[in-house]
Protein backbone atom coordinates (compact mmCIF):
# COMPACT_ATOMS: atom_id res chain seq x y z
CA UNK A 1 0.00 0.00 0.00
CA UNK A 2 2.73 2.47 0.85
CA UNK A 3 4.18 2.30 -2.65
CA UNK A 4 0.98 2.85 -4.62
CA UNK A 5 0.66 6.05 -6.59
CA UNK A 6 -2.54 7.33 -8.12
CA UNK A 7 -3.49 3.97 -9.61
CA UNK A 8 -7.20 4.15 -9.02
CA UNK A 9 -9.81 2.73 -6.71
CA UNK A 10 -9.65 -0.81 -8.11
CA UNK A 11 -5.95 -1.10 -7.31
CA UNK A 12 -6.54 0.10 -3.75
CA UNK A 13 -9.41 -2.41 -3.42
CA UNK A 14 -7.20 -5.27 -4.60
CA UNK A 15 -4.63 -4.45 -1.90
CA UNK A 16 -7.15 -5.54 0.76
CA UNK A 17 -8.57 -8.91 -0.30
CA UNK A 18 -11.64 -10.69 1.02
CA UNK A 19 -13.30 -9.61 4.20
CA UNK A 20 -10.46 -7.20 5.00
CA UNK A 21 -11.96 -4.57 2.68
CA UNK A 22 -15.42 -4.92 4.23
CA UNK A 23 -13.96 -4.59 7.74
CA UNK A 24 -11.99 -1.46 6.78
CA UNK A 25 -15.03 0.08 5.08
CA UNK A 26 -17.11 -0.55 8.21
CA UNK A 27 -14.46 1.10 10.40
CA UNK A 28 -14.41 4.03 7.99
CA UNK A 29 -18.21 4.31 8.15
CA UNK A 30 -18.10 4.44 11.93
CA UNK A 31 -15.22 6.88 12.40
CA UNK A 32 -15.13 8.92 9.17
CA UNK A 33 -18.60 8.73 7.59
CA UNK A 34 -18.03 11.99 5.68
CA UNK A 35 -14.82 10.58 4.17
CA UNK A 36 -12.75 13.54 5.37
CA UNK A 37 -9.53 11.47 5.32
CA UNK A 38 -9.61 10.54 1.63
CA UNK A 39 -6.56 12.14 0.07
CA UNK A 40 -4.28 9.08 0.13
CA UNK A 41 -5.27 5.58 -0.98
CA UNK A 42 -8.89 5.78 0.08
CA UNK A 43 -11.16 3.17 1.58
CA UNK A 44 -14.64 4.59 1.15
CA UNK A 45 -17.09 4.30 4.05
CA UNK A 46 -19.47 1.34 3.89
CA UNK A 47 -23.04 2.03 2.89
CA UNK A 48 -25.47 2.23 5.78
CA UNK A 49 -27.56 -0.90 6.16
Amino acid sequence: MNFLGDEGAERVRSAYPGSTWERLAEVKRRYDPDNVFRLNQNVSPAERA
